[in-house]
């Protein structure tokens, strides 16, 4: 059994017949047998724990450990994930409270501290009805997920050109509803914005490591007016894109 928690990024599962997205503040549970396709980081960072259980080789219960934690791992994956699909929930408080705690433990007592919480995860799930809790729409055919990958890898290609949802939903042959639902599940934001996220990260690394200035980095992406490529640039990075280059162009 493996669960997973996605603190930032974004984690894609492989499974049989598509794959299900793991956002921040979501959980998933699997069975190894279940993972034929591995995993993937559509936004290419990521920052989460895995919990891996071998329920072969765990206690068949383990209140051994503790008399009142009736747990079962075997059984609770097997409720949880039933024949064919992971388990996922989404950002819940209660969820967040217990593993809020394990990015931050001291090393003094990291590997007690972590049996201690695992017990406390596995007792929540264990109370936890499936049919009630099973977040709805979580999976991608391979189909759609192939389709956002492919748009997004002719994005970045083509970050010098004005490119609308209508023009990319006529190059790949689908409706843009169609486009904007498989592009929004695989990345978690509209075309627009992940074009403007692209443009922005990509023109953060030209300052960086370009003598460039900020006006002809600008009109690289599109911009005529260094102000609305300044104010552009802030919304996404944080910075200005002078304040961005003084600060990061000094730790190369």
């Amino acid at each position: 059994m493996e669960i997973h928690h996605c603190r930032e990024g974004r984690m894609e599962q492989g499974q049989e017949n598509g794959s299900v997205y793991i956002m921040p503040g979501d959980l998933s549970v699997t069975v190894r047998k279940q993972r034929s396709c591995g995993y993937g980081f559509p936004l290419c960072h990521y920052h989460g724990i895995s919990i891996c259980i071998d329920t072969n080789a765990a206690p068949e219960c383990l209140s051994c450990f503790l008399d009142d934690v009736n747990i079962r791992p075997k059984e609770l994956a097997k409720r949880l994930c039933g024949e064919e699909s992971c388990f996922v929930i989404r950002s819940q408080d209660y969820i967040e409270h217990i593993f809020s705690e394990l990015y931050s433990v001291p090393d003094s007592c990291k590997k007690g501290y972590f049996k201690v919480k695992i017990l406390e995860l596995l007792l929540v799930l264990g109370s936890i009805d499936p049919s009630g809790n099973r977040a709805p729409a979580l999976s991608l055919s391979k189909m759609q997920s192939d389709l956002a990958k492919e748009a997004a890898a002719y994005l970045s290609e083509n970050l010098d050109r004005q490119i609308t949802v209508a023009g990319l939903s006529e190059r790949f042959h689908v409706s843009q509803t169609h486009l904007q639902n498989a592009f929004k599940g695989v990345y978690g934001v509209p075309v627009s914005s992940y074009i403007r996220i692209l443009k922005m990260q990509t023109a953060a690394l030209r300052l960086i490591h370009m003598d460039a200035s900020v006006l002809e980095i600008a009109a690289e992406f599109g911009y005529s007016n260094a102000g609305k490529f300044a104010s552009a640039f802030h919304r996404i990075m944080g910075e200005t894109p002078a304040e961005y280059r003084k600060v990061h162009g000094s730790l190369k």
